[in-house]
C-alpha cells in the first residue's frame, strides 16, 4: 500500500511540475539554512563534551565585591588547595594558567614565536581526555624543566614526533625535556594549546601566584560522582567564611561542560553568553523552516480545486478519508525527501565557505551524514507532516457528489487560511529584514563612532625577551625612518584593557568606596601617538624626570573623584602616590557594550608589552617592510610579531559581525522563500481567474487594470503582515540594542524603508505573472474549458 501511495505521489509531481518545483525549491532553501544552523548549533554544544569524566569536573569561581559584584573565573591557588585538602568530595584539582606572552622556538627547520600554550599541573592529562601517544601521562608534567608537545607542533618544528626524552631549547625557559607527545587538541575543546609547560615552572617564575589575593589560575575541581553540588558549595562557602571573617566574597562551582556557552555573569550569577547566540540561531532555523512549510501549505491548498475530481473519483471507488490523507501526506513527505537531498547537496558544496564565514571546522562528509541520518530522516518526516497535514485535511474532505457535479471550490475557510499564511510569512520576513538593517546600522555606528583613539595606520609589535637589550638602537633607527611618524609603548592594547583593574585612591575618598580603575602603563608621547585628545595638562615627556611618579587620567576618573580641576592633585594607584599631570578625553578602551570607566595611565618607558608605531600614510607593505628590517637587523634571532590596531578592533566585534552577515543571509532566504510562494500563488490565481480576465479585457479593461486587480489582494496581505510585524521587530531590536552602552537609534525610517522594500519585492514578484496574464489573448481564455 505504501509503495502504491508513493507511486501515485510521483505521478502527481510529474503532472504539476511547476508547482512541485516551486515547493521543492522553497523547502530546499529552508532546509539548507536549517541544516547549516543545526550543524553550527551542534558544534557549539559539542565543546568540552568529549571528556569522558567531564560531567564530574567543575571550575572554581569567586564573586568578589569590588564596588559591585564581579565574577572571577580565575581563583587563588591557595584557596583551591585548601578546599581540596578539607573536602573529600574533591578528588583532584587541575590547575591551568593561560598566558599571552610569546615564546621563541628556533630549530634548523623553523623559527617562530608561539603563544598558544598553557601551564598545567601533572593531573591535567589524567583527568581530561588529551590522549598521550608517547610518554607517560602520569609523570609528564611533574618536573619543572619538562614540556609536552602536540603531534602537529612537534612535526612543525622538529619534523618528527620521536622526541620523548630529548632536550629542546626554548627561549625564557632554556633547556626543557620532552616528556610526552599528545594528539592535537580537538576544535571541540575550550582549552587550546600547542604545548604544555609544568605548573611548577610558572610558580618558579612568578611566586606571587601563591598569594591569597592572586586571582590568576583556572582551578578545575574533580568531584566524586553522585555528590550533591549545591550542598558541597554551601559547605565550601561556610569554610571560606570562617577563614575570611568579614569577607563578603562568595565561591561557587560551574560545570566544566557549561563554561563555553555560559561565560557571561551578572551579579554573581550566570547571565548568558554564547548560549544566547545558539538559541537565537536555533530559533532562526525553526522560523526559516516554518516559512518554507507555510509556503508548501499555501501552494498545496491553492491547488485543491485541481485535484477535487481526483478525490471525488477515489472516494466513489471506496477510498476512505484516512487513506486519502495518508496519500497526500505521502506526497508531502516525498517532496520533503527530494528537498532534503537538494539541501544536503547545497550544504555539502557550501560548507567550506560556511566554515570560513563562522571560523568553524565543521565537516559534512559521509560519516557525519550517517551519524546524523536519523536526525535528517526525522526532519524530513516532521517537515512533511507539518507541511502536508493541512493540505491533506483540505483535499480529503471534498464530497464526491459535489465535485463530480462541478462544484470544485475548496471553501472560504481554505482561502482564509491561505491568506493568513501569506500574512504570517511576511511577518517573519519583515522581522528578518528589520533585524538585518538594525544590526548593520549598529555595526556601522561602532565602526564610525569617534573612539577617542585613531586606530588607523597603527601597527603594534609584541615585545620579546631580546628587545630590552636593543631598545635604544631600535628607537634611534625607527626615528630616522620617513615611514614612521612616531612610536610609544603600552602594557595593554588601547582598545582592549578590559579584564584588568585596580582600586583608585584620592584625598577625601570614602573609606568603604572601591573604584575599579583600568591601568595602562605607557611610554613617552603616548597620548599624541595614539591620536588621543588632551583635555587638560600634558603628555609624558622626557623633559620632566618627575613624570616617573606622575599620572594621566581620563575624564571619567576625574568625574568619579569629583575633581573639576584635577591637575596637580595627588592620587594613589599602582605606583603609589603620584601627581596628575594630564586629563585625556574619554576613549573606548573596551567593548561598546560597556560604559567607559575610569582609567589611569602611568609612565613605563621600558619593560612594556607592546610597541605602538604610527605609520605615515602610504603603501602599507613598504612601511611594514622598513620597520621589519630595523627589527631583524638590530634584534636578530627574534621573529617580528606585528599586527594592526584596526584588526584588533574588528576582532572585538567578531560575534556581532557574524550576526550581521547571518541576519542578512537569513533575510534574503526568508524573502526569497516567501516570494517563491507568492509567485506560485499568483500563477495559480491567474489560472483560476483566466475566464474573468478574458471577459474584463473584452469589455475594455486595460493591462494596468487587470494587473492592479490581481496584485491588490496580495499587496493588502503583505501590508497587513508589515503592520503586524512592526511592533514585534521593534521590541526585539530594542532589546538587542539595550545590550550596548553605546548604540544607534531605532529610527522610524528603518521600518519605513524595510516596509517599502518588502512591498516592492512582493509587487515585483506578483506583477510579473499578473502582467503576463493581463497580456494574454482573451479569445484563448474564453475558449478554455
Amino acid at each position: 500500500m505504501i509503495k502504491n501511495y508513493f507511486r501515485i505521489a510521483w505521478r502527481s509531481l510529474k503532472r504539476s511540475r511547476f508547482f512541485a518545483a516551486v515547493n521543492i525549491a522553497g523547502l530546499a532553501f529552508g532546509m539548507a539554512v536549517c541544516m547549516f544552523i543545526l550543524c553550527w548549533v551542534l558544534d557549539e554544544y559539542s565543546i568540552d563534551k568529549f571528556h569522558s569524566n567531564g560531567k564530574n569536573i567543575y571550575r572554581l569561581q569567586a564573586n568578589v565585591d569590588w564596588g559591585g559584584i564581579r565574577t572571577m573565573t580565575a581563583t587563588p591557588v591557595v584557596l583551591a588547595d585548601d578546599l581540596k585538602d578539607n573536602f573529600p568530595e574533591i578528588t583532584a584539582n587541575v590547575k591551568v594558567r593561560t598566558t599571552y606572552s610569546n615564546m621563541l622556538f628556533k630549530t634548523a627547520q623553523k623559527t617562530g614565536l608561539e603563544k598558544n600554550y598553557i601551564y598545567a599541573t601533572s593531573n591535567l592529562l589524567e583527568e581530561m581526555d588529551f590522549p598521550v601517544v608517547a610518554g607517560d601521562k602520569h609523570s609528564a608534567l611533574t618536573q619543572p624543566k619538562s614540556i609536552v608537545l602536540t603531534e602537529s607542533f612537534a612535526k612543525k618544528y622538529y619534523g618528527t614526533t620521536d622526541l620523548v626524552g630529548k632536550i629542546i631549547n626554548v627561549e625564557k625557559n632554556s633547556a626543557l625535556q620532552v616528556t610526552a607527545i599528545v594528539k592535537d587538541v580537538p576544535a571541540a575543546s575550550s582549552i587550546q594549546f600547542d604545548f604544555i609547560l609544568p605548573f611548577a615552572l610558572t610558580l618558579q617564575q612568578d611566586p606571587w601566584l601563591l598569594k591569597p589575593g592572586s586571582y590568576s589560575i583556572y582551578n578545575y575541581m574533580v568531584i566524586k560522582p553522585g555528590t550533591d553540588i549545591s550542598r558541597l558549595t554551601a559547605k565550601m562557602q561556610q569554610h571560606y567564611a570562617k577563614l575570611n571573617p568579614g569577607n563578603k566574597n562568595e565561591i561557587w562551582l560551574q560545570p566544566f561542560r557549561d563554561i563555553y556557552l555560559h561565560e557571561k555573569y551578572e551579579n554573581g550569577k550566570v547571565a548568558g553568553g554564547r548560549i544566547e547566540y545558539v538559541r537565537l540561531f536555533f530559533i532562526t532555523a525553526l522560523i526559516v523552516l516554518a516559512i518554507a512549510c507555510i509556503n508548501f501549505m499555501n501552494l498545496s491548498t491553492a491547488q485543491a480545486s485541481k485535484r477535487a475530481r481526483e478525490v471525488g473519483v477515489r472516494k466513489s471507488m471506496g477510498a476512505s478519508r484516512l487513506s486519502l490523507m495518508l496519500q497526500f501526506t505521502g506526497e508531502a513527505i516525498l517532496m520533503c525527501a527530494i528537498a532534503a537531498v537538494t539541501a544536503a547537496a547545497i550544504v555539502y558544496l557550501l560548507m567550506p565557505a560556511f566554515n570560513n564565514f563562522t571560523g568553524k571546522h565543521i565537516t559534512f562528509t559521509l560519516p557525519v551524514t550517517l551519524k546524523y541520518l536519523l536526525g535528517i530522516l526525522g526532519v524530513i518526516l516532521v517537515t512533511g507532516l507539518l507541511a502536508g497535514s493541512y493540505p491533506a485535511f483540505v483535499l480529503s474532505r471534498f464530497l464526491p457528489v459535489k465535485v463530480l457535479k462541478g462544484d470544485l471550490s475548496s471553501g472560504s475557510g481554505a482561502s482564509l487560511f491561505r491568506k493568513n499564511l501569506v500574512v504570517l510569512q511576511f511577518v517573519l520576513s519583515f522581522i528578518f529584514i528589520v533585524s538585518s538593517v538594525v544590526i548593520y546600522n549598529q555595526m556601522q555606528y561602532i565602526y564610525h563612532r569617534n573612539l577617542g583613539v585613531d586606530k588607523e595606520n597603527v601597527m603594534y609589535i609584541e615585545l620579546d625577551e631580546g628587545f630590552s637589550a636593543n631598545q635604544n638602537a631600535i628607537e634611534q633607527s625607527l626615528a630616522q625612518l620617513p615611514q614612521v611618524k612616531s612610536f610609544t609603548y603600552n602594557s595593554f592594547l588601547p582598545l582592549s584593557i578590559e579584564g584588568t583593574s585596580a582600586d583608585l585612591g584620592w584625598e577625601g575618598k570614602p573609606d568603604k568606596l572601591i573604584v575599579n580603575t583600568a591601568p595602562q602603563q605607557v611610554g613617552y608621547d603616548y597620548v599624541s601617538t595614539m591620536g588621543m585628545t588632551m583635555k587638560e595638562g600634558r603628555d609624558f615627556s622626557r623633559d620632566f624626570a618627575s613624570d616617573s611618579a606622575a599620572y594621566i587620567i581620563n575624564e571619567t576618573a576625574a568625574r568619579v573623584m569629583g575633581m573639576k580641576h584635577p591637575l596637580g592633585k595627588q592620587i594613589s594607584f599602582w605606583k603609589g602616590k603620584g601627581t596628575i599631570i594630564g586629563v585625556v578625553k574619554d576613549y573606548h578602551f573596551a567593548s561598546m557594550r560597556e560604559n567607559i570607566s575610569s582609567m589611569v595611565m602611568m609612565l613605563e618607558p621600558k619593560d612594556n608589552g607592546y610597541m605602538m608605531i604610527r605609520l605615515a600614510k602610504g603603501e602599507v607593505s613598504g612601511q611594514v617592510a622598513a620597520v621589519e628590517k630595523v627589527f631583524t637587523t638590530l634584534n636578530a634571532g627574534y621573529p617580528v610579531d606585528y599586527h594592526f590596531l584596526d584588526e584588533t578592533f574588528d576582532n572585538m566585534y567578531r560575534s556581532e559581525t557574524m550576526l550581521r552577515k547571518l541576519a542578512q543571509v537569513f533575510a534574503v532566504v526568508a524573502v526569497l522563500i516567501s516570494c517563491l510562494g507568492l509567485f506560485g500563488l499568483s500563477v495559480f490565481t491567474a489560472e483560476q481567474r483566466k475566464k474573468e480576465i478574458g471577459i474584463r479585457k473584452v469589455l475594455g479593461a486595460s493591462v494596468m487594470n487587470v494587473t492592479r486587480l490581481l496584485s491588490k489582494e496580495f499587496l493588502t496581505l503583505v501590508i497587513i503582515g508589515i503592520l503586524l510585524a512592526t511592533p514585534i521587530s521593534w521590541y526585539m531590536m530594542n532589546n538587542w540594542l539595550s545590550g550596548f552602552a553605546y548604540h544607534t537609534n531605532l529610527s522610524a525610517w528603518i521600518f519605513i524603508i524595510a516596509g517599502v522594500l518588502a512591498v516592492v519585492i512582493a509587487l515585483a514578484t506578483v506583477s510579473f505573472q499578473s502582467v503576463k496574464a493581463a497580456m494574454a489573448n482573451p479569445v484563448k481564455s474564453l475558449k478554455a474549458e
